[in-house]
């Protein structure tokens, strides 16, 4: 204490604010600039996650209108799918074209399915067709056929005007059941590689 006494009054004036600023000095280095930097840091945390609260909020509000979206899709699909024969639909369509043919007045020669042709997801299945009749009863046959409830694609019609005979390639569609769409995924990969 007795140094301190014989300092002169203002150096101990001035010693008060150097102390202070030490002082600041030593908290703004080792207290606040330290935990200032993890409050920034824990600041974007907050305001990312705050972001996507924001985000996850939007979509919520909207799930109803997803929801509703997904049964109209799926709805439309059944009806799509009604559209496409499974596969022990086939002797059943082949009658539906039997009889379209009989009721337009033709003599039904042939109707032979061929091999089932695999695409990515859905299988065509041809139909060789030989009818016999007038021009008039021919149109209608493929008009009726084009308003069947499945999806009849004709190809290669060709017509004999001398004995009335038409010939036509119909061929219709049948989705791949999953194992089917597997085994059709598996068979393109082993050819690409090849």
């Amino acid at each position: 204490m007795e140094r301190f006494e014989a300092i002169p009054a203002h150096y101990r004036w001035l010693m008060i604010p150097g102390v202070v600023l030490l002082l600041g000095a030593l908290y703004w280095n080792f207290f606040y600039q330290p935990f200032s930097e993890e409050m920034t840091a824990l600041q974007e945390t907050i305001d990312t996650k705050l972001q996507t609260i924001e985000k996850y909020q939007t979509i919520a509000a909207q799930l109803d209108i997803f929801r509703t979206e997904v049964a109209a899709l799926e709805s439309r699909l059944k009806v799509l799918l009604r559209e496409l024969p499974e596969s022990r639909e086939i002797p059943g369509m082949i009658r539906r074209i039997s009889d379209v043919g009989v009721r337009t007045g033709l003599q039904i020669n042939l109707i032979k399915p061929q091999l089932e042709q695999r695409k990515e997801f859905y299988a065509e299945i041809p139909i060789q067709i030989r009818v016999k009749g007038p021009y008039h009863a021919v149109g209608q046959f493929l008009d009726d056929l084009a308003h069947l409830e499945r999806i009849i694609s004709l190809d290669g019609i060709q017509i004999e005007a001398t004995n009335q005979e038409t010939q036509c390639l119909a061929t219709t569609f049948r989705f791949l059941d999953e194992a089917e769409t597997n085994e059709v995924a598996a068979a393109t990969k082993k050819g690409a590689k090849k």
